[in-house]
């Protein structure tokens, strides 16, 4: 419980101090139409697409938002009994933010690209609506260089076996971390995805669930949401079915 009020003390404190100090950002658009953010001085885009943005700064900081990663449960292997299966789709904890952000990292540390990893503090979000998130402080060290960082986790079970991985993070070397950080935060506000994008996601999940009783052309990956859409969707109508009231 100290590490939460910790973190969301800084967080307080940390929008307080961005408001303050927001630098002057200037609005770019990504490449393929699909969103925007404003780019403070000496940041360069370096990727937007698909809603997600990649940037770098002054002295090696760095922002990964919107990011997105295929994921196995963390006992894939065990339960389908075919070791070796894709191994370099990480296997994680579909229930816990927290717990998949480490075991996503722990691919990273078997290439030896990221050491070091430490955890400082963890802020539950609930009011994040997608999935099971988590605020994470913390720090590592990346092809030898150590960062400070902070970031938003999601973690999405599609079924027992698979789900979404999502993350926003920021990170700068210890020596500039306090500086950037306002920054940092002022551009990770001023990110939006475009109406189009929305319209297409919601297109899809029309497709998937919306169009259940309409005959349509699904490819594979998006029948097996669906179908695990009717599956969950008939375990809540047996609750309600059961309900002796």
């Amino acid at each position: 419980m100290k590490h939460y009020f910790w973190v969301l003390t800084t967080v307080v404190a940390l929008t307080a101090a961005a408001q303050a100090q927001a630098p002057k950002l200037t609005t770019q658009k990504f490449p393929d139409g699909s969103g925007q953010i404003g780019v403070a001085p000496g940041w360069k885009l370096d990727d937007g697409g698909a809603g997600a943005a990649v940037l770098s700064g002054p002295g090696g900081a760095m922002m990964q938002l919107g990011q997105f990663r295929f994921v196995f449960a963390h006992n894939f292997d065990q339960k389908t009994l075919t070791p070796g299966v894709n191994p370099e789709v990480p296997r994680v904890h579909l229930d816990d933010p927290v717990r998949a952000m480490i075991e996503a990292t722990a691919l990273l540390q078997k290439a030896g690209l990221v050491t070091k990893l430490k955890l400082k503090g963890v802020e539950p979000a609930p009011w994040f609506q997608l999935g099971r998130s988590a605020l994470i402080r913390y720090s590592f060290n990346y092809q030898g260089k150590p960062f400070e960082a902070f970031g938003l986790f999601t973690i999405v079970a599609t079924d027992a076996q698979s789900g979404s991985y999502f993350y926003s993070a920021v990170m700068a070397s210890p020596e500039t971390y306090a500086k950037r950080l306002p920054e940092m935060k002022a551009m990770w506000s001023s990110w939006s995805v475009s109406q189009k994008l929305l319209q297409g996601r919601l297109d899809n999940a029309t497709k998937i669930i919306g169009e259940i009783d309409v005959p349509s052309h699904l490819d594979d990956f998006q029948q097996k949401q669906r179908l695990e859409a009717l599956k969950s969707a008939r375990k809540f109508q047996a609750l309600i079915r059961d309900d002796p009231k």
